[in-house]
């Protein structure tokens, strides 16, 4: 038996025990391969489709997942940080590309838009400057985005460039918009109340290009200040099958030349209501922020014998303190049934009047012994020293306003000491409040609206005017005194610690915005 080898069989297939196993452990390194390689692919189409959110397919499919969000509207402190370029900047910047250029631009442009400029690094272009409407389309469940009206716009300074801007609105300021928009109208798009970012770029013929652009405020557009025309909504959803641009060749041709017109009775009226430029109202002077009521300042005239303005401070007063008259020259005759002033003691806790002067007993004459002289009684806190009666007339008339409606003005550098602060600190002074101390703010201001003796402003950012890091929120609402003119809507102003303004209030709203309110309180420029 020695030397002999036995095997093992299964059944009376005649196979050798083992044999099964090596076939079942290939087939399950086959399948484990072609797992990762499943994986693999799913990880690289993941991927590819929301690094290409662009492509109509890779869209239509983030929005059944509720990975993507439609468009939203921007505010003005939280917009993407972008360049604004004039017509002339921009047929130099996009006319001069060539068609693989134009290509990866326009995949780049419509991507950022479609993620609402998250994370996004580089500049976005916005387009500015006056516009006139060559003509205008409806937009249908065909176009780009629905419900709205889409405006054909040529550049006034470069008829080259040419602006196709959709106007989307809900169903029901759609007769407003249509009404408001009309052929010939001129639209000014100003930096920044207007953010017109460019989403697309097409070549025309004749040297001449098509931007597509999305206004991303979504504002208030008007001829006038204070009278709106038409307001803006995002859309809800997009159609990046029907692509861009919105209007055709064919149609733009129809445009240009006038052959595509609307009711023209309607439009003549219109344009009789819109001669001006159509433009973006400020959200500050079109919904004004419930604020708290702030008087007018009077200004407060200098006099010789009033001191200047000064810090008031309280000074103690004695309670019940006996009366005291005033020294009586000697051998003065006296009048017969002469009545004596004699000043009466304070209750405590009697608040003292705002603006009344100290009475000043009249001299009498009394046949007395020869008096000493007594101290003088001291002036109340409330008021300035007077040192006579023609004094105590001209102290009347500055006072008799209520001292709640007015504030001083000062010269430069003579106001009351106080704690200067800038918008920066907004955010520390929301949270722990003013309270008794007197606040003063500097720094450099853009004027957003103005009007009514009062002016928004908003910090100055570092690019492109717009605010960034603590002062995104921060707005500034300053009353100035009659006698003083608020400066102009889109001008920038300084102020530093000899021309700080007053801080009033300071409220935090509930979407995080943080209001101001302050007043001038020094003269000149």
């Amino acid at each position: 038996m020695s030397g002999k080898r036995y095997y093992g069989y299964q059944g009376g297939s005649g196979h050798r025990r083992g044999a099964g196993t090596k076939d079942g452990l290939f087939g399950w390194t086959i399948f484990i391969f072609l797992l990762l390689g499943f994986v693999f692919l799913c990880w690289m189409g993941s991927y590819y489709i929301f690094a290409n959110p662009e492509k109509a397919a890779n869209y239509r499919l983030l929005i059944r997942m509720h990975k993507i969000e439609p468009p939203i509207r921007f505010e003005i402190t939280e917009a993407p940080r972008g360049e604004f370029l004039k017509p002339g900047q921009l047929l130099e910047r996009f006319g001069s590309m060539t068609s693989s250029e134009i290509r990866r631009a326009n995949s780049n442009l419509l991507r950022h838009f479609i993620r609402n400029y998250h994370q996004v690094r580089e500049l976005v272009p916005y387009a500015v400057g006056t516009y006139r409407v060559l003509g205008i389309l409806p937009l249908t469940d065909e176009t780009f985005c629905k419900l709205g009206l889409v405006a054909l716009l040529q550049a006034v300074e470069q008829p080259e460039v040419l602006l196709e801007q959709p106007f989307t609105a809900q169903e029901k300021d759609l007769p407003g918009l249509k009404r408001s928009l009309v052929t010939g109208q001129q639209i000014k798009l100003e930096k920044p109340l207007d953010l017109s970012a460019v989403v697309h770029i097409e070549r025309l013929s004749e040297n001449k290009i098509l931007l597509t652009t999305m206004p991303l405020l979504y504002g208030t557009y008007g001829a006038a200040k204070g009278e709106a025309s038409f307001s803006l909504e995002p859309p809800e959803e997009l159609n990046l099958e029907a692509g861009l641009p919105i209007i055709s060749s064919a149609n733009i041709a129809k445009l240009s030349s006038g052959k595509i017109t609307g009711d023209k009775e309607m439009e003549g009226k219109n344009r009789e209501k819109l001669s001006g430029h159509l433009s973006r109202i400020a959200e500050e002077m079109a919904t004004p922020t419930p604020e708290p009521r702030v008087a007018k300042a009077i200004p407060v005239k200098q006099s010789e014998t009033v001191e200047e303005a000064s810090p008031t401070i309280a000074r103690a007063i004695p309670v019940n303190e006996p009366a005291v008259l005033p020294a009586i020259p000697v051998s003065t005759p006296i009048r017969a049934n002469s009545a004596v002033a004699v000043p009466k003691a304070i209750p405590v806790g009697t608040p003292l009047p705002a603006a009344t002067p100290p009475s000043i007993p009249i001299p009498i004459s009394i046949a007395t012994p020869t008096p000493k002289a007594l101290p003088k009684p001291s002036p109340t806190p409330t008021g300035p020293l007077l040192t006579n009666a023609a004094t105590m007339t001209v102290t009347n008339q500055l006072v008799a306003v209520t001292p709640s409606e007015i504030w001083p003005v000062f010269e430069p550098g003579r106001m009351p000491r106080g704690r200067l602060v800038e918008s920066s600190d907004a955010q520390d002074i929301a949270s722990r409040g003013i309270g008794g101390e007197r606040h003063y703010l500097k720094g450099h201001f853009a004027v957003t609206a103005s009007g009514n003796g009062r002016a928004v402003l908003r910090p100055q950012g570092a690019i492109a005017g717009v605010p960034l890091g603590p002062n995104a929120k921060v707005r500034v609402i300053v009353d100035f005194p009659p006698s003083a003119t608020p400066p102009t809507e889109g001008n920038v102003i300084s102020r530093d610690s000899l021309r700080p303004f007053q801080i009033i209030s300071v409220k935090r709203g509930d979407d995080g915005q943080i209001n101001i309110y302050a007043r001038e309180i020094t003269r000149g420029q």
